[in-house]
C-alpha cells in the first residue's frame, strides 16, 4: 500500500520544525520566508506576548519590533541569511493594548530548507519575571546598573555634558495581587518606558526586585520621567483587580570633579544600597552626597567593627571533626570563629564580608591566629593530642603588612606548628600567586601545613594547586553533592587522582549522612566532614573521639577497625 506523498512532506515539515524548537529551546518558535513573512508559528505567543497565532500568521515579524530596535532587527536577518545562525540576541516586542516585552531572538537555517528561517522567542528573565520580588536569581543587577551609571559618567566628562540619576521603587505595591501574566506585562512596559527617557534609550536597569534606575540629560526632566511612568502605571490600573501600585522616586545630580573612581563607585553602592532598603527615608541629592555619607559611614562600621572584636574573649572557636573514612580517626578538627557581642553570636558571613571590603579582613585573620596559638598552648579547650585548622583569607596573602605579622608572629609559637593548619578561602582571590608561594613555603618550614578550602570552585583550582604548597585540598560541597550522580562522581574522582598524584590529602565537606561518606570513599577521598559526625562545638576538640560506628553504617571501614574508643 502506498503513502501519500503530501503526507509525507507534511510529517517531515513538522519534524524539522520541532527539531529546530528543541534546539533553541524558548518560548515560541517562528518560520518565516526569504521575505520576512511569518508561515508558521506555536507555542506560549498569546501568553507571554499578547500575540495569537493569527495576528502573526502572513505578517512581517518586523511590524511587531519596537521601531528603534527594527534597524538592529533587520541586521540580525541579514547575519542569519549569511551564516545560516542567529544568537539570542534582545530586542523589545509590541504585543497587544501597546504593551512591550523584553525578549531575546535566535534562529537557524536548516541546509535542505535554503529559504526558510526557524526563529524562536525567549523572554528576557530580569524583567519579565514571574516572580514580583525575586529577579533572575544569579544576576548581580546592582552591580550591573553601577557598571552602566559609571560608563556614563566618563561618557558625561567627555563630551561635556551633565547627567541625571533617576531610581524608582515600586517595592510598595500590592503587584502579588496582579495576574502573573499582567506583572510580566507591567514590569516590561515599565522598564521600557524608563529606557525611552533614558541616555540613548539604553541607560535604564533594574536594582533588583521591584526598584529600577536611569540616567538622564536636560532634554528629558526628571518631572517629565515621572508623568510617563505614572502613565504606564494608568493604563494597567484596569488589570489590577484589588493590586495597588505605589511608586517612590528620587533624583540625583551626578557632578563628579572632586570625585576619584573609588570614591564615585562607592558612592553609587551606598547610594543605591539605601534607596533599595527604604525610599521613603531616602533624602540624598548629589553623588557627592552619597559619596561623603558612604565615607561617614564606613568608618562608623570600621570603628565599630575593631570595638567588636576587641580582646580575646569576644572570639569564640566552635570546632568539628574531619574523620578518616575508612577508621573513624580524626585528622584534624577545624575552628569555625564566632564574634561574641553583647550575647550575640556573629558568624563568618555575617562580618568577613564587610571585612573583606573595608581592607580589615587582614586584621581578622591575624586576630584569630592568635587566639588559636593561645589555645594549643593552653590546656583544657583543645586536646593536646589534637590538630586544628583555622581560616585565612586570600585577599589577606596579597598584603605585605599582613604576612610579615604572621610570620612573626609564628616564628615565636614554633612550639604549637605542628598541630596548626592554615586553610586558605577564597584563594581564587589571591592575586600575585609568586608572593603567595614564597610566604606558604616559609610557614610550612616553620611547621605549620596548608589547606585550600572549597576546591573546586572558581576557575583557577588547578592553577593554585600547580602554584601553592599544598598539604591537603577541601573539596566544594557542590562537587561532594553530585557525587550522587555518575558523571559528578567521575569528575569527583578525576579531581581526587589528580591530588593524590600531587601527593596531597583530600577532604570532602558537606557530609551530612552514610550515603554521602560512602561516595566519597568510592572515589578515593581521605577525609570527610560534616554533620553527619557532629555540629560545630566548642567542646568538640577537648578529647580525641574515633567515629567508628559512623564509618561501620557507611559500609567504607577497613578490616580490622579498632574498637570505638
Amino acid at each position: 500500500m502506498g503513502v501519500d506523498s503530501s503526507l509525507v512532506d507534511k510529517l517531515k515539515a513538522q519534524r524539522d520544525r520541532f527539531i529546530a524548537f528543541s534546539f533553541a529551546g524558548a518560548d515560541v518558535l517562528l518560520e518565516m520566508d526569504a521575505d520576512g513573512t511569518i508561515g508558521f508559528c506555536t507555542g506560549a505567543g498569546e501568553a507571554l506576548y499578547g500575540l495569537s497565532d493569527s495576528d502573526l500568521l502572513g505578517r512581517s515579524l518586523s511590524e511587531f519590533i519596537l521601531p528603534r530596535d527594527r534597524k538592529r532587527f533587520d541586521d540580525c536577518l541579514l547575519r542569519l541569511k549569511n551564516t545560516s545562525r542567529l544568537d539570542h540576541t534582545p530586542f523589545t516586542l509590541m504585543g497587544s493594548g501597546g504593551t512591550v516585552t523584553r525578549m531575546r531572538l535566535a534562529g537557524i537555517r536548516l541546509p535542505h530548507l535554503p529559504n526558510t528561517f526557524h526563529l524562536v522567542l525567549s523572554r528576557v528573565p530580569p524583567m519579565a519575571s514571574m516572580e514580583i520580588e525575586r529577579i533572575s536569581g544569579e544576576v548581580d543587577h546592582k552591580g550591573l546598573f553601577i557598571e552602566m551609571v559609571r560608563s556614563r559618567l566618563n561618557e558625561a566628562n567627555r563630551i561635556g555634558t551633565d547627567y541625571t540619576l533617576t531610581l524608582f521603587d515600586l517595592s510598595g505595591s500590592n503587584l502579588a495581587a496582579l495576574d502573573p501574566k499582567a506583572a510580566q506585562s507591567f514590569l516590561s512596559t515599565m522598564h521600557n518606558a524608563m529606557e525611552e527617557c533614558s541616555v540613548r534609550g539604553t541607560s535604564a536597569g533594574t536594582l533588583g526586585g521591584a526598584s529600577f534606575g536611569l540616567v538622564h540629560d536636560d532634554k528629558m526632566p526628571a518631572a517629565e520621567i515621572q508623568k510617563r511612568v505614572s502613565l504606564v502605571a494608568q493604563r494597567f490600573s484596569d488589570k489590577t483587580k484589588g493590586a495597588t501600585i505605589k511608586m517612590r522616586s528620587a533624583t540625583l545630580e551626578m557632578e563628579d570633579s572632586t570625585l576619584s573612581d573609588e570614591d564615585i563607585a562607592k558612592a553609587l553602592g551606598y547610594i543605591i544600597n539605601n534607596f533599595v532598603k527604604n525610599s521613603s527615608q531616602f533624602s540624598m541629592k548629589s553623588l557627592a552626597e552619597g559619596a561623603q555619607l558612604a565615607v561617614a559611614d564606613t568608618l562608623t562600621r570600621v570603628r565599630n567593627f575593631r570595638k567588636m572584636i576587641k580582646g580575646e574573649d569576644k572570639l569564640i572557636f566552635l570546632f568539628q571533626p574531619i574523620v578518616n573514612v575508612r577508621t573513624g580517626a580524626v585528622l584534624k578538627y577545624e575552628a569555625f570563629s564566632r564574634i561574641n557581642n553583647n550575647g550575640t553570636l556573629f558568624a563568618p558571613p555575617q562580618i568577613i564580608p564587610f571585612a573583606t571590603d573595608v581592607g580589615l579582613i587582614g586584621e581578622f585573620d591575624l586576630f584569630t591566629v592568635t587566639k588559636a596559638l593561645k589555645l594549643l598552648k593552653e590546656t583544657g579547650t583543645i586536646s593536646t593530642l589534637a590538630h586544628i585548622s583555622i581560616n585565612i583569607s586570600g585577599h589577606s596573602l596579597g598584603n605585605p603588612g599582613f604576612y610579615h605579622s604572621l610570620l612573626k608572629m609564628l616564628e615565636e609559637n614554633r612550639s604549637v606548628l605542628g598541630r596548626l593548619v592554615l586553610e586558605i578561602t577564597d584563594a581564587a582571590q589571591i592575586y600575585n600567586l609568586n608572593e603567595a608561594r614564597r610566604l606558604l613555603t616559609r610557614i610550612r618550614k616553620l611547621g605549620a601545613r596548608i589547606s585550600l578550602d572549597d576546591f573546586g570552585s572558581g576557575g583557577a583550582a588547578f592553577e593554585l594547586l600547580r602554584n601553592l604548597p599544598v598539604d591537603f585540598a577541601k573539596f566544594d560541597r557542590d562537587f561532594v553533592m553530585d557525587a550522587a550522580d555518575p558523571k559528578g562522581k567521575s569528575v569527583l574522582k578525576a579531581m581526587t587522582g589528580l591530588c593524590h598524584d600531587l601527593g596531597i590529602v583530600t577532604v570532602g565537606e558537606c557530609v551530612e549522612d552514610a550515603a554521602t561518606l560512602a561516595n566519597l570513599c568510592g572515589v578515593g577521598i581521605d577525609y570527610a566532614q560534616g554533620y553527619y559526625f557532629g555540629q560545630p562545638a566548642a567542646d568538640a576538640a577537648k578529647r580525641i573521639t574515633y567515629f567508628t560506628e559512623h564509618i561501620k553504617q557507611a559500609g567504607t571501614n577497613e578490616p580490622g577497625l579498632m574498637a570505638a574508643v
